[in-house]
């Protein structure tokens, strides 16, 4: 992998991770198109999570100081906050951990990938057309948490958008708009994280490299991840999810029908 490719990379993976297209749809169907092997590439799955990481904290870091620091004070509402974050963890925690394998093999199924992103699609226009939020974040309770975390799991297929399937869950539950993007980036720390954890791992353990063409894949996924959240802020509060919806779908079209 070049130091250019290694950067556009990083700017697909920041930008598709946190607008609402899927960033492992994206990323699987370049490296099929492009015989770039990054799917072999542990070191620049490690940079890239890396990037999307910072780039939450960075953008949410007074949201996220001013959670823990009320929980510990007490508060109801930050300790709210934390539970939620806990629960909601869970199911993508398990599938990961359980299904690590088979999930890295459904990267080399591109037919599936478009079928994916056709039901991100379908998701996106069904939560926007019949979500009625009515619920606080902060008062949304562990059973609305926890079905968010189950679209955060399912979103572990490459296709399925995370923060598209955690938005439509939310919203479909009665979360209200308010908040609802907040907790559902914020609830991906967990989850990205955790991958890079596990992929820092896998990277230790094997022989591979880290070059310049890492560095720069990280560092582009950061800036574009943080630029992807405030766009995403913008479209969930102006109602506008049905653009990514036209655009997932034409997308899983396009891609089932050349596979």
């Amino acid at each position: 992998m070049t130091p250019v490719q290694g950067a556009i990379m990083g700017v697909v993976q920041g930008l598709t991770e946190f607008l609402p297209v899927s960033s492992s749809g994206h990323l699987a169907v370049a490296r099929h198109l492009l015989h770039a092997g990054l799917a072999e590439d542990v070191g620049f799955e490690v940079a890239v999570h890396l990037g999307t990481l910072v780039a939450v904290l960075i953008f949410f870091r007074q949201r996220i100081i001013s959670i823990f620091s009320e929980a510990l004070k007490g508060g109801k509402e930050g300790l709210n906050w934390i539970g939620y974050i806990v629960i909601g963890t869970i199911p993508a925690g398990v599938v990961g951990l359980m299904f690590k394998d088979q999930i890295d093999e459904l990267f080399n199924d591109i037919h599936l990938v478009g079928i994916a992103w056709i039901f991100t699609a379908i998701i996106l226009f069904a939560s926007e057309r019949f979500g009625k939020p009515k619920v606080a974040v902060s008062q949304m309770g562990y059973l609305r948490a926890f079905t968010i975390g189950l679209a955060q799991a399912l979103a572990i297929i490459p296709g399925i958008s995370r923060s598209g399937s955690t938005i439509a869950a939310s919203m479909a539950t009665g979360v209200k708009k308010e908040g609802s993007v907040d907790f559902v980036f914020i609830l991906s720390l967990p989850a990205i994280g955790g991958a890079a954890l596990l992929t820092i791992k896998d990277w230790m353990d094997g022989s591979a490299g880290f070059g310049i063409e890492h560095i720069l894949g990280g560092i582009t996924a950061a800036i574009s991840g943080y630029f992807a959240i405030a766009i995403m802020l913008k479209v969930v509060s102006g109602g506008k999810l049905f653009w990514f919806a036209a655009y997932c779908l034409v997308a899983g079209v396009v891609t089932v029908i050349l596979v």
